[in-house]
């Protein structure tokens, strides 16, 4: 079942191709819906859905038990961290003599460790049924997860879902996007706690602005992790509306490992 506000954001994302295809297509339309709303860009189209996504399918990834047990003990190390700051301030003064400047630096440095922390603990649900090879279990990952006939439908370009792949869209999009709520949920914190690092650096004067940057930049990988899950969902969007395949079509062929890592060896049917 699609949901509303998704049909929406899928249909504004492929308004510009419906158009185009109208007569009259070199008109310039600058509104959808009856002229309501302005047409936003496709970029915040696909951000948009993707925090969508994240938010839905947030408990599908995210134990919220090792979530909250994650976020205690990194408010523990963040308050720890805090007191033993501002101790070591007053003897030592390592953050400098004025009043803004060590207080900036303390509850940067702070907030930063309880940061690393967040990450550091696991969060994830275990699968279920859990994937495992030769029994010992197998850590799911983006790319593992989607199969190479479906990664094109991942592109910034959207295109249209064929038939032959609308089942194995359907199957691995779920995976897919189960994977990057992960990533996203340790990589965050970990690139805000060193951009948080960084900053507390340029504050005391230890590191050049060229090295507090180069720690900053990480944290703009977050917002394409995001378009990147709302990809996989118009994705989704694009094969529940393609038309199932005959009964009668052949089924697709596996395509050929590219990747010369790993394993050469030839699964039954390959």
């Amino acid at each position: 079942m699609v949901r509303p506000h998704r049909a929406f954001l899928y249909e504004c994302w492929n308004a510009p191709e419906q158009r185009a295809a109208r007569p009259g297509a070199g008109q310039t339309v600058g509104r959808v819906r009856g002229g309501s709303q302005p047409a936003p860009s496709r970029r915040n189209l696909v951000f948009k859905l993707g925090w969508q996504v994240f938010r839905t399918r947030f408990d599908d990834a995210i134990d919220r038990g090792r979530f909250r047990r994650a976020a205690w003990i990194s408010a523990a190390a963040a308050t720890l961290v805090l007191i033993g700051l501002v101790v070591l301030q007053v003897v030592f003064r390592w953050a400098g003599d004025t009043a803004v400047r060590p207080t900036l630096a303390v509850v940067l440095v702070a907030g930063a460790a309880g940061l690393l922390v967040f990450a550091c603990f696991p969060k994830a649900t275990s699968p279920d049924p859990a994937a495992t090879i030769n029994g010992r279990p197998v850590r799911p990952d983006e790319r593992l997860a989607a199969r190479e006939p479906v990664q094109p439908y991942f592109s910034a370009r959207p295109r249209p879902v064929e038939s032959v792949d609308r089942e194995a869209v359907l199957t691995d999009v779920p995976l897919v996007q189960r994977a990057l709520i992960r990533r996203m949920t340790r990589f965050g914190p970990l690139t805000l706690g060193v951009a948080l690092l960084g900053v507390t650096a340029l504050i005391v004067g230890g590191w050049h602005f060229v090295s507090t940057a180069s720690t900053i930049m990480y944290v703009f990988a977050l917002p394409g992790m995001v378009r990147l899950l709302g990809r996989t969902e118009r994705a989704r969007l694009a094969a529940l509306a393609a038309p199932p395949p005959p009964e009668d079509a052949a089924a697709p062929r596996a395509s050929r490992r590219r990747d010369p890592l790993g394993s050469k060896i030839r699964l039954p049917g390959e």
